[in-house]
């Protein structure tokens, strides 16, 4: 049996890549995706979310509200998440805090993602986290809080390295996606230098950050197929060898999703 990885975080109810997954998931069988975990944004996509868990053994879903789809919510929007979260084995998320657009409603981030993260402690369930622009307010709730019961991840990590042990001290495992090939990557590169091998995970966020492959344009749709690319050139970068760079990220994601793999 060849390397196995898992996907820590993408987007397969995309209409980008929906009406393709039958041959998705199969091209991600051949590269050695043993799991894909696919994250809902908003109540709309809840049902295709499941829908494709059911079809898909290797598609492991979360239910949660992106921090850009505020105004999607409805008014029953919490009771809607938590049935489908009761109904489902089932991540959180994709949740967080975004404070990039500086017109963005950020008490009401705030109080949406708080909802997320009480529904991770009290069901221990893990939770699919994004961060941009919003560290300062987002480690204030996670001290708040205390650290996580069941643990977490921060998806594609656009922080600095020197957050990290703090991050990994809350029960948060740190996901690099095709950000880090990039080759301006500097900041990521840090960051994938200063996490320790028990919390590094992969993703690719497919449909989007399609990787830096030498030789490939990256106008492309990305997929979870790309994940071992990703990890051969994160290994270079981490001055690590690619198996023991894979290997480490593969057990890491088990241990992080034991409570909901089969």
């Amino acid at each position: 049996m060849g390397l196995l990885f898992v996907d820590s975080h993408c987007h397969l109810h995309d209409e980008r890549v929906f009406p393709d997954m039958q041959q998705l998931v199969a091209r991600a069988r051949k590269a050695g995706v043993r799991t894909m975990v696919s994250c809902a944004t908003m109540e709309e996509n809840f049902d295709r979310t499941a829908g494709l868990a059911a079809s898909y053994g290797e598609i492991l879903p979360c239910f949660g509200i992106h921090p850009w789809f505020l105004d999607s919510l409805s008014c029953d929007w919490q009771q809607r998440l938590e049935t489908f979260l009761t109904a489902h084995r089932s991540g959180i998320g994709e949740t967080g805090l975004d404070f990039m657009d500086k017109k963005a409603n950020r008490d009401l981030q705030i109080r949406v993602f708080s909802h997320h993260l009480k529904l991770a402690m009290d069901l221990e369930r893990p939770i699919n986290i994004h961060i941009r622009k919003a560290w300062d307010t987002f480690i204030h709730l996670l001290k708040k809080m205390g650290p996580l019961k069941t643990p977490g991840l921060i998806h594609s990590f656009s922080g600095s390295a020197d957050m990290i042990p703090l991050l990994e001290k809350y029960n948060l495992y740190i996901s690099f996606s095709g950000s880090v090939t990039r080759p301006n990557a500097k900041k990521g590169v840090k960051a994938l230098g200063a996490v320790s091998r028990t919390r590094l995970i992969l993703e690719t966020d497919t449909p989007d950050l399609y990787p830096s492959i030498p030789g490939v344009l990256e106008n492309k749709r990305n997929e979870p197929k790309n994940l071992p690319a990703i990890a051969q050139i994160a290994a270079q970068r981490a001055n690590m060898g690619y198996e023991e760079f894979v290997n480490h990220a593969y057990t890491n994601s088990l241990i992080l999703f034991k409570t909901l793999l089969p």
